[in-house]
């Protein structure tokens, strides 16, 4: 399943007022992320990725995604298998001018045995790796 939501960051939000929009999800994997800013932002809008009270994307907590008519897209292994499901997505634009849009857009596995499948790859590649093998 792909989710996609499209967030509009007013011009001078600030970071301690951001932009907070939950992105209701289903229990499952996410196996692709994708954070989309169409022409404009000149960098001016940035977008950090919670899931219960932690920062989740990017990793380092004061990083955050910023760039112009780019789409900043990574495979991931996050697995949801309780509450809360969503994730909270928080923009800001402290010195834009205009209010941009920033598209998200999450890929999420949620069959069962597309999760049992997932969970065997992940231990064959625990296993490689104590075996020595990159991966």
């Amino acid at each position: 399943m792909y989710y996609t939501f499209a967030i509009t960051i007013p011009a001078r939000t600030s970071l301690a007022a951001p932009v907070v929009e939950t992105l209701r999800l289903t229990k499952g994997i996410i196996h692709r992320v994708e954070v989309e800013f169409y022409p404009g932002p000149r960098r001016y809008a940035w977008v950090k990725i919670f899931r219960g009270g932690h920062q989740l994307w990017p990793t380092n907590p004061p990083g955050s995604f910023r760039t112009d008519a780019y789409t900043i897209a990574f495979d991931e292994y996050y697995e949801i298998k309780t509450a809360p499901t969503a994730l909270v997505v928080k923009g800001y634009s402290p010195d834009a001018d205009y209010s941009h849009v920033v598209t998200i857009r999450i890929g999420l596995l949620e069959s069962k045995s597309a999760i049992l499948l997932l969970t065997a790859l992940k231990g064959i590649i625990k296993i490689m790796k104590m075996l020595g093998i990159k991966v």
